[in-house]
């Protein structure tokens, strides 16, 4: 198996359960990774994953408002899915900087990792 990966991807977005998070905004970290078999020809991108490719998903679907970060991360692993066939394993992180709740806390975590 091979495995490419993009981490600490920076976004401003609007996701969250609250309207003022959908108002005001915050800051995301996210992390992608991918795994393919072995490519006979490693020197042929067609064999690959374009990570240009994958940063360009994770944008789109970062613009899209929503109110769970669980439903982000499963449009980013689904839609990566179906441009890349190849793909038998991804696992996207996302991190929501301080989510309003109250408490001391540097970011909330979801993780969708899928085995195809």
């Amino acid at each position: 198996m091979l495995s490419i990966a993009l981490e600490g991807l920076k976004f401003y977005a609007y996701h969250g359960l609250y309207p003022e998070e959908q108002v005001i905004g915050n800051y995301f970290i996210l992390d992608i990774e991918v795994s393919i078999p072995e490519p006979q020809h490693p020197s042929s991108l067609i064999e690959s994953v374009n990570y240009e490719i994958l940063h360009s998903i994770a944008k789109r679907i970062m613009q899209t408002p929503q109110p769970l970060l669980e439903q982000v991360v499963h449009d980013i692993s689904v839609t990566i899915k179906s441009t890349f066939p190849a793909v038998s394993r991804s696992r996207v992180i996302l991190k929501k900087q301080a989510p309003p709740f109250g408490g001391d806390l540097s970011f909330s975590v979801v993780t969708l990792e899928k085995q195809y």
